[in-house]
């Protein structure tokens, strides 16, 4: 069965707006090979009778346009995100090492005071830092600190 090019252009911006309630930024691409599909009907290049090659072109330019995204797009856009694994509330936090840290070598610090109720935390540092020393956070790595003596 063939659609004409008001189907596929429809269809599309259903699929596209579909995006709003199963976010990911996948079946936009979808939609937007959709509207490609149709746009390509409209224009002669697709046969309006032949349902086999709208379906090809459909997928075909849905699954291009998602690769088009992943491999290169996504990059772009998304270069200037915030990283959420950092949790800039750490930082200056003082503590005191409980083994030693060393570069490349995490090791254990205790903080003076709880945060998210845990006192102990895996830490890095660029530095050496000895058992019982006095730490300062000054980043934060996921659940692991970046430490620096104080």
């Amino acid at each position: 069965m063939s659609f004409s090019p008001i189907v596929w252009l429809a269809s599309g911006i259903i699929i596209m707006a579909c995006e709003i309630f199963i976010p990911g930024f996948i079946i936009f691409w979808f939609g937007a090979g959709g509207i490609l599909t149709a746009l390509f009907i409209f224009i002669g290049i697709i046969p309006e009778n032949n349902a086999e090659w709208q379906w090809i072109f459909f997928f075909i330019s849905s699954f291009a346009l998602l690769g088009f995204w992943q491999l290169i797009l996504r990059k772009k856009f998304q270069r200037n995100t915030v990283d959420v694994s950092r949790d800039a509330t750490l930082v200056n936090l003082r503590g005191k090492a409980i083994s030693r840290i060393e570069p490349g070598i995490p090791g254990e610090v205790e903080l003076y005071s709880l945060f998210h109720g845990i006192k102990k935390w895996q830490a890095e540092s660029d530095e050496t830092i000895e058992s019982g020393e006095e730490i300062t956070v000054i980043d934060a790595k996921g659940i692991k600190l970046i430490v620096k003596h104080t």
